[in-house]
């Protein structure tokens, strides 16, 4: 083969390969796992605002999830069964959460959360709410809502495909014993 058509070929392969599609092998099997999982944030009235690829810090970095906003303390909910691998507050993410799926070889990073409701090394069930909407880390001058990432053995990829067709679930964020409201006896 020709210098040439081996160049064409290389640049006809790397031009094609996109951050921008999920490790799947085709939309039908993007589909196919978008049906079994859930969407991130619990009820009917979040929305999907910042898309994946947006510019952030000034074009110095692009935007590598979604932004799903919604109501502060609505409750955000696990995509899949999993292990919660990581607990962490940053300054770029807030209070943040790492879901290591149990099914797929990718974890889910949840950011900016104003509650953090699991802990570390805990087992949750696809649905189970692990936290809630805020506007923590470098989200505190904006409205709440939820940054939600999908990154796999290849890095980060656009998390969209995986959500967008994923069932919806009604949940409320559980009651902290020391805050609830005990009756008197009289």
């Amino acid at each position: 083969m020709k210098k040439s058509s081996l160049l064409l070929l290389l640049l006809i392969a790397i031009t094609s390969f996109s951050f921008n599609n999920p490790p799947a092998r085709g939309k039908s099997s993007i589909t196919a796992i978008s049906k079994s999982l859930i969407f991130p944030v619990a009820g009917t009235k979040s929305k999907i605002r910042d898309l994946w690829g947006a510019s952030r810090g000034g074009g110095i970095r692009k935007h590598k999830g979604i932004d799903i906003h919604a109501a502060k303390g609505t409750p955000v909910v696990a995509i899949a069964d999993g292990v919660i691998v990581e607990k962490d507050h940053t300054l770029i993410g807030g209070k943040t959460l790492w879901l290591k799926s149990a099914t797929h070889g990718w974890k889910a990073y949840y950011a900016h959360l104003d509650r953090q409701l699991v802990k570390e090394g805990q087992r949750v069930k696809k649905g189970q709410v692990i936290g809630t909407i805020g506007n923590t880390g470098n989200a505190r001058t904006t409205p709440p809502h939820l940054h939600f990432g999908i990154t796999g053995s290849k890095g980060w990829v656009n998390p969209l495909p995986y959500v967008k067709h994923s069932p919806k679930v009604a949940a409320k964020v559980p009651i902290k014993k020391s805050t609830a409201i005990k009756k008197r006896k009289r």
